[in-house]
Order: structure tokens, then sequence, then C-alpha cells
């Protein structure tokens, strides 16, 4: 009489594979964050996985609170090279300056927003009317509604570098995931009053760094907190 194999079918042990790293991913993903890693992690960094790009992440962190430029300059400013400022590998390091043409728009933009009370919307057709008055940013051929939303909750038009402010939709984060730098790094173009009496209530902050609700030394500004020239 035959006997019946012990032996089990490939597709068995596939399906035995299978079920078994699903269940060590489950336990992977449910263990909590390491400790040691959010101690070591600054202020304003959300911890990453990786090595290499926590690295990065507190690399750039430092950057900011020396008040250096790491991202594309925001509209109304450009960059200035800094003598004898490099990085490791050689690179000029950069602080942000005012574009004298695109600095003026800025502070059109807030005032209308924060004194006026004009809408995202109303903006943005303002700008459109008149294009040599008000270029677009980049190359658009016209002014999309939500670089102006994006200019309006900028805080580095305070004067203050910082980075991990807002999240994808342009809503401010906790104050806790901010990197901001220790002092003003650049030439203010609106005052830390009309900055946040720009501030439409959906994206309005509960708790203010104290550094950017002090005056911007060394700048006059007149009474709708645009700055005098």
């Amino acid at each position: 009489m035959p006997t019946r194999s012990r032996t089990r079918h490939p597709a068995t042990y596939l399906r035995h594979w299978f079920r078994t790293a699903r269940h060590r991913l489950r336990l992977r993903d449910r263990r909590p964050p390491s400790r040691a890693l959010a101690s070591h992690t600054p202020s304003g960094v959300q911890p990453a996985q990786h090595p290499v790009t926590r690295r990065s992440a507190e690399a750039i962190a430092v950057l900011i609170r020396e008040g250096w430029n790491v991202h594309h300059p925001p509209y109304g400013y450009t960059t200035m090279t800094v003598t004898g400022a490099q990085s490791r590998r050689g690179r000029p390091r950069t602080r942000l300056t005012p574009d004298p043409r695109r600095a003026l728009v800025v502070q059109d933009v807030f005032y209308w927003r924060a004194v006026t009370g004009l809408s995202v919307e109303h903006i943005t057709a303002r700008l459109d009317a008149d294009h040599d008055r008000y270029p677009p940013p980049g190359t658009h051929i016209s002014w999309p509604p939500a670089a102006v939303d994006s200019m309006l909750t900028d805080i580095k038009y305070t004067g203050y570098q910082a980075t991990g402010t807002r999240d994808e939709n342009g809503v401010f984060r906790p104050v806790e995931y901010w990197v901001l730098s220790d002092q003003p790094a650049h030439r203010a173009l609106v005052t830390a009053a009309l900055f946040w009496a720009a501030q439409d209530p959906a994206t309005s902050v509960r708790r203010i760094p104290h550094r950017l609700l002090a005056p911007v030394h060394g700048f006059a500004t007149s009474s709708d907190g645009k700055e005098e020239r």
C-alpha cells in the first residue's frame, strides 16, 4: 500500500513564509519610537528612521539657527554670498537680501491683507491687474492664489530664518516643530505686528515665540507697518 508523502507542497511553504513576514512587519510597526533618537533630535526636526535623513535634517537645523539660507529665496528676496563663509564642500554660504523691485510687492500684499482686509482672491486679482508693478513669481504669467497664501504665511518676512513652520496645507504647525534663527538673519520686509495681523484665523497659532514679537531694530517703520524709505 503506498504511503502518503510528508513533503509539503511549495505553495504551502510560500503561504507560511508570507504569514510569518506579515506578522513580523506588524510587530515592527507597533514598536514605540526610540527615546534615544528623540532626545538627540534638535527641536523642530522630526525624528527620521534613516540615519542619513536624520543627519541631513540636523545639519539644516543648525544652519537655520545660524541664519544661513538653505532654501530657494521667497518672493521679495534674493541671495547674497557672504565672503569667507563656505560649507565643508567649498560652497559659499548665502543670506537673504531684499529684491529692490519685488520687496515692495510683499509689503503691499501684507498691507492689503492686514489693514484693508482683502481676501487672497481679491489680492490676487489686484496683483494681476498690473504685472509691471507686481511681477508674478518665477515663470508664472499670472499670480496663483497659492503664491499669495504662501507669502502671507512665510515668517521669513519678519527677518528670521525659519523652517518647519507650516504643513503641506500651509497651516502653522505646533511651535515645537519650528526651527528659527537665534537672531534676525536678514532685513525684514514687514513688522511682526503686521505679519500676525495678516494671518487668517484658520492658520493662527496660540503661542508665538517671543523673539518674533520683538521689534526689528535698525529699520524705521511707518504707522501701517511698512518700512519707511
